[in-house]
């Protein structure tokens, strides 16, 4: 088995390895996922498959897989690193462009990687993971990020990273692309051998870094509310059985959005969420799904007088803001013996269509 094959299944493993850690560090089974964590996972498990789909391209690549192999080989090899300085940005709460950015990168790579010969396209790739790893190494040194045990690993592996796909590039510039085709510290079999220890070094600090973050999600966040409603639903399951779970929408949300913004849409189901709560206060509200408002409730309350006084509630507080129409609000009631059936509730929620909304009103 030649050099290359041995360090690109070295690569594989490697990235399959991270990506099962990863998933392994957030080790909760429940649907209320949030928090630093969760995002850290989400970035850097993501990187883990990008990494995993470009050890199998670069094989299919060495097995005569063509310029499409390549293409795609290159496209997710700027993406795995470009994810790690996404997520990053994210843990550090900075503007969210950095996973748009490197969605883009890796987009136009796979393009350009069509339209030009593939030593100009391998060349492409480095300078993209100059940048990334570059800028990524930059991003995990900052506050709060950059304080966490793990990240000065992790930054010290894009940096030295970097720093040899810039030595590939010096090389290029100085005699050409032979040496990246041939045997050496800059070939394409050493490069597959760097990528699997990067990948092993990221890992090791991904999981550091991991086991420090906070799992439990920020109020106000979707996992925030799924957890807050099972926990409540199940508080009220231990006094009381069965348990009225109400669930409220508005059909006209996904053309408010489109409308007026994505905030008047928050703002429109925040608004329902405090009518709900005005009009039945013994009620446990929560948002856990992106179009539905959840209201946990004893079983005995009337649902006919609970729709009209949420209404009424609700057209009270248009003005407030500043809205000149009252949406309608549809209503589903649903009565529950178990915490379990809430989180199903839930999820069947977060999985519908949102074609769904066009057809209401």
């Amino acid at each position: 088995m030649s050099v290359i094959v041995l360090a690109l299944f070295a690569a594989i493993a490697a990235a399959g390895v991270a990506l099962t850690l990863l998933f392994l560090t957030h080790g909760r089974p429940d649907d209320d996922r949030g928090g630093p964590r969760a995002d850290m996972v989400r970035y850097f498990g993501m990187s883990a498959i990008a990494a995993l789909l470009c050890g199998g391209m670069n094989m299919l690549e060495t097995a005569g897989g063509g310029n499409a192999a390549a293409a795609v080989g290159n496209a997710t090899n700027v993406t795995a690193v470009g994810l790690i300085w996404a997520g990053a940005r994210r843990l550090n709460g900075r503007r969210a462009i950095g996973a748009v950015t490197t969605g883009a990168g890796g987009i136009l790579l796979l393009g350009v990687s069509f339209l030009i010969p593939l030593d100009d396209a391998t060349l492409l790739k480095t300078a993209g993971l100059v940048v990334f790893s570059a800028i990524g190494a930059l991003e995990l040194t900052r506050r709060p990020l950059g304080e966490l045990p793990g990240s000065r690993l992790l930054s010290w592996t894009l940096g030295v990273y970097a720093a040899y796909n810039l030595s590939r590039l010096a090389v290029v510039a100085a005699v050409g692309v032979g040496p990246l085709d041939g045997r050496g510290p800059v070939s394409a079999e050493t490069t597959a051998a760097v990528s699997a220890v990067a990948i092993t070094l990221v890992c090791v600090a991904a999981v550091r870094i991991g086991r420090q973050l906070d799992d439990d999600p920020a109020p106000g966040t979707r996992a925030h509310d799924r957890g807050s409603v099972r926990r409540e639903t199940a508080r009220l399951l231990a006094t009381t059985q069965p348990v009225r779970v109400s669930l409220i929408r508005v059909p006209e949300i996904d053309l408010i959005r489109a409308a007026h913004s994505t905030e008047r849409g928050e703002t429109m189901l925040r608004t329902v969420m405090q009518a709900v709560e005005d009009a039945v206060p013994e009620a446990v509200t929560g948002m856990p799904a992106r179009d539905t408002i959840f209201a946990v409730a004893p079983a005995p309350l009337d649902t006919e007088e609970v729709e009209d006084a949420v209404r009424v509630a609700f057209a009270r507080r248009m003005p407030g803001i500043q809205y000149a129409d009252v949406p309608d609000l549809v209503f589903e009631h649903h009565l529950v013996r178990d915490v379990d059936d809430v989180s199903l509730l839930m999820e069947s929620r977060r999985l519908r269509p949102r074609q769904d909304h066009s057809s209401c009103g």
